[in-house]
């Protein structure tokens, strides 16, 4: 006959409070559970490492050099762990926390003629940078002219978004149909002056009141041809028109000249907004944006958990 081992007082005290969070079912076991859950997850050794455990401190060291060689800095963390034997570097980094922003829905301007049904009724914006594009907008009006705007219906999801710059909710669009119809009617009209590339004009409505006055200007404007859907170039005479680009770099959003007229409608990169303000070269990384915005789980599952650690270089988000 075998003989059985006693348990400790302590194993027995474990198995009872076990036993009472499996069985309750009110909120606070509930939370209860889920707290174990997380530290099991968090601080155990659920899953055997692959990694060989290091004999010394050199082969430990080896694990730093190589990864870092590869700038595999976010991977460096998890082999690691792996090798020492305890639960994830990234996966303690990506636990669940609070969010500090969100989008913000603003009401939008609707243009002239057949292009308005076309504008959404608002747009979503960070809600940080919602204020640089209500001033914006409203410095456009002084001068008698709207700033029609689009943007996706819903906030991006991480999980599909591909567009660094759309994900952390830094891209807005001019309102693509909004120009490219008819300059002398048009509330956008894409023009350039001479030796300049082309940017977005606001056109005064006739019969607004502005607060504020223009020079003239005279510009060469863009168009497609509502047939044949071929790009055209024409000319206006001195004419009253708002330049957007300062105006909106005012409030930290950069607008995207362009060398040559749209050959298509789908050709919109003239369009594009991006709002740089608080971006800093060098020194802002990707996971700080992506975390103002996103729970730190959900960016961990997203195709951006991989590029964490890119840096801002005043263009783009790369690697240092």
């Amino acid at each position: 006959m075998t003989e059985t081992t006693p348990s400790s007082a302590e194993d027995r005290a474990l198995d009872a409070l076990t036993a009472v969070i499996q069985a309750a079912s009110n909120p606070e076991a509930v939370e209860a559970q889920t707290l174990l859950l997380r530290r099991l997850a968090l601080d155990g050794d659920l899953i055997p490492t692959r990694v060989p455990a290091p004999l010394n401190v050199t082969e430990s060291g080896g694990y730093f050099n190589l990864l870092e060689t590869l700038g595999q800095r976010q991977t460096l963390l998890d082999v690691v762990a792996g090798a020492l034997g305890i639960a994830s570097g990234s996966a303690r980094a990506l636990a669940p926390g609070p969010t500090l922003l969100g989008f913000t829905s603003l009401a939008n301007d609707r243009p002239e003629g057949d292009a308005g049904p076309t504008a959404p009724g608002s747009v979503l914006v960070r809600s940080d940078l919602a204020g640089g594009v209500v001033a914006a907008r409203d410095a456009v009006h002084a001068f008698g002219a709207v700033l029609p705007l689009w943007s996706p219906p819903l906030a991006p999801d991480l999980s599909t978004a591909s567009d660094d710059l759309e994900a952390i909710g830094r891209r807005l669009r001019l309102l693509p149909t909004a120009a490219l119809a008819d300059p002398l009617t048009d509330s956008l009209v894409l023009a350039h002056e001479p030796a300049s590339p082309f940017t977005v004009w606001a056109r005064p409505d006739a019969a607004a009141a502005p607060t504020a006055t223009l020079p003239d200007v005279t510009v060469e404007t863009a168009a497609l041809d509502p047939d044949t859907g071929e790009p055209v170039l024409g000319s206006l005479g001195p004419t009253k028109l708002v330049s957007v680009a300062p105006i909106l770099a005012a409030q930290g959003w950069v607008t995207t000249p362009v060398d040559a007229a749209p050959t298509t409608p789908a050709d919109t990169a003239w369009a594009s907004l991006v709002c740089v303000a608080g971006l800093l070269p060098g020194v802002t990384r990707l996971r700080d944006e992506l975390a103002l915005l996103y729970p730190a789980d959900r960016i961990g599952d997203s195709p951006f958990a991989a590029r964490l650690d890119l840096v801002w270089n005043g263009t783009e988000f790369a690697s240092a």
